[in-house]
This record gives C-alpha cells, structure tokens and sequence, in this order.
C-alpha cells in the first residue's frame, strides 16, 4: 500500500514554531514548567507563559520535546461517515481473508497496524493508519486514524460497508480487486447512487421517505437540511441571468421540512435535497432517539452516499434525555443495516420507475 509522498524525512522546528505552539491553549502552563524541569530548570508558575515560551524558544530542542508539545496539540480523532456497497462474484470469506493477509504486510511496511476480526462468514479490518496535512500548525499536521471495512455476509452477496473517505475507499477497492485476480472471477459492484435518478423532486423524494419510513423507527425532528441546483448549461435559454446562480442553501433549525423557505426552494425553484439530518425514535425496545445524518458527497451526480449516526439520546427515567451520548457499536451497527437496506429500496424503486417510463415512451 504506497502512500503519497510527504516531503522530507527529517523535520526540524523552529524557534518560531516552538514559541506558537507554547501559546496555544491547549498546552497548559503545567505542560510548560514540565519542559523546564526535564532540563533541570526551576521556573515560577507566576512567570508569564509568553516569557516563559519565549526563553523555551530559544534553546536547543530534540525529538522528545517536539513530541511532548505535538502531544498537547495533535487533533482529536472523529468519527467519519459510513458508506456501503452490494457486492455480488464473491464465493465465500476465504477469498476475502486471502486477498487481506496478501495485502496486510505491505500495509504494515508504510506503518499501518491492520487487525482483522472473522466472525462466520463476516470479516471486520480496522486499520490503524496516519494522515498529514500540512495546512495545520507544523506541530499537528500528523492525525492519526483509524478506519474500517466491514464484509457482511446477505444472501448470496456481501455488503461491504467502510469508513469513507479516500484512504480507506481505496483500500476496499484493492482488496475487492485482489480478490478479482485470486480467483479470475468478476466482482460487480452495486453503490448507492441517484446518479441515473435525474429529476429534482425524485431525488428528494429520496430522503423524504428516507426520513420518513425507516422500518421500526418513527421520525421526531428534521435538524439539517442541505439543497443543491446544479449551475445551468450557459446555452440554455430558459435560464434569464446564469450570472446570478446559488447552487447550494442549508437550513438548520427545527421542523425544517415544514418551512416554507424549503418548500418553496423544492416546489418553485428546483432545487433538490442533497444532505439531512434528523433525529427518529425506535419503536421497539426502550425508545431511545437517535441523531442520524445521510449525504451524496457530489450532490451534482449524488453519488457517494454516506451516512452517520451522529449520536444518542437516551430514555432515561420515562423521558428522552437532553444528553447526547457517543452511540455504541451495535447501535452503529444496527442503525448503519436499517439505513442503508432501506436507501438501496428506495434507490431500486426509482430505478423501476424510470424504466417503466422509458419503456412506455418507447412503445
């Protein structure tokens, strides 16, 4: 697995860098006297801390000062959306362990830590792996994350469901391409996408019922929703002034699919809903409410459907909890099937119907 290449392999902060990072305010004054004292200097904790940075600044610094401060100010690791697929040409797991265990040690070689978890004819991979952005502060420019691929056994089919974003998407794809040349047999691919869904009020349709219909969850509030118009063709006529375009409006409140803003942003102005977030209550069990957000990252094509359980508000004592609380594995888990199995039926239905169309246009 080859990396992108990061530039040096060697990086020296400077005076500069040292006196920043000291003043942020995540690294505390104790974090400060402590660097002092592993040089065996006293310093007063009524000592301003820009005095005390700037004469920290100015000696000589190694590999373990930087990674003290770098400590202090790395970025704080958050959870990413989920997106899945349908994947049919797959016999069996051993073909999906084979293609992993051929490509683990060289995942390792670039300092990956791959763990792989089998469980019937399920594989979970979690991969331990590090990002650089060099548009952040020198001293947190390294983020460290973890991603996973999940192969869930349905039917004659796996569904294979990741952490998205292009590190680990890429991943998935050459494990399903490994397993391609393993066994010289074709693997298809079925993503959620509304990509062959061209009309605006269908693609909204689409998270309406999303929303609206997840099987043994009633819908409470609809938080966030995002809409997107695509910018007209410039030999399009119908269009009076293109120089005037607002390709996308976000409305954020409560109720929000019962503005009238919304609703005149769908009905007269064509704009189709892209992202949503909302919050639906489970029917069965103890009525928890769930704070669920679901996506296409390109709006224009809406393709790269993804979605997140952003978190859980807990039946406590008869009533819902102001709180929100990090949601559990298997609640991720069980939220994650429910959405997805019922996003691929609305998907399959448009797709029906737009057939039914074309063949009605034709005869």
């Amino acid at each position: 697995m080859k990396k992108p290449a990061y530039g040096p392999s060697l990086y020296y902060a400077t005076d500069k860098n040292i006196f920043d990072a000291l003043n942020e305010h995540k690294v505390d004054l104790p974090t400060i006297i402590e660097l002092f004292e592993h040089r065996n200097i006293v310093v007063s904790k009524k000592t301003d801390r820009v005095d005390l940075a700037r004469y920290f600044s100015r000696l000589t610094h190694d590999y373990h000062d930087n990674q003290s401060i770098a400590a202090r100010l790395g970025v704080a690791s958050r959870r990413e959306r989920i997106t899945s697929m349908a994947v049919n040409g797959i016999a069996g797991i051993d073909d999906i362990t084979k293609a992993i265990e051929q490509m683990k040690a060289e995942m390792e070689s670039v300092g990956d830590v791959v763990t792989v978890t089998r469980a019937g004819e399920n594989l979970s991979v979690n991969i331990h792996y590090t990002k650089v952005d060099y548009k952040r502060n020198e001293f947190n420019q390294l983020q460290v994350r973890d991603g996973t691929v999940d192969f869930v056994r349905s039917g004659d089919r796996y569904i294979v469901r990741n952490t998205q974003n292009d590190y680990v998407n890429a991943i998935r794809d050459m494990v399903l391409e490994r397993v391609e040349k393993n066994t010289g047999q074709g693997v298809s691919k079925d993503e959620i996408s509304l990509f062959d869904v061209p009309f605006h009020k269908q693609r909204t349709k689409f998270f309406l019922e999303l929303m609206n219909s997840l099987p043994d969850y009633s819908r409470r509030d609809v938080t966030d929703v995002y809409t997107f118009k695509p910018k007209p063709d410039p030999d399009d006529e119908a269009e009076d002034d293109i120089d005037t375009h607002v390709e996308r409006v976000a409305l954020r409140g409560n109720g929000v699919t019962r503005s009238e803003i919304l609703n005149g942003l769908l009905d007269d102005r064509q704009y189709y809903i892209c992202r949503v977030g909302w919050a639906t209550a489970e029917l069965k069990g103890i009525g928890n409410v769930y704070d669920i957000e679901a996506m296409f990252a390109e709006p224009k094509d809406c393709t790269g459907f993804s979605f997140l359980l952003r978190g859980v508000y807990p039946m406590e004592d008869g009533k819902v909890s102001s709180r929100k609380r990090t949601p559990l594995r298997a609640e991720v888990e069980r939220i994650s099937s429910v959405v997805e199995d019922k996003a691929r039926e609305l998907m399959e239905g448009f797709r029906k119907e737009i057939s039914k169309q074309t063949e009605g246009d034709e005869t």
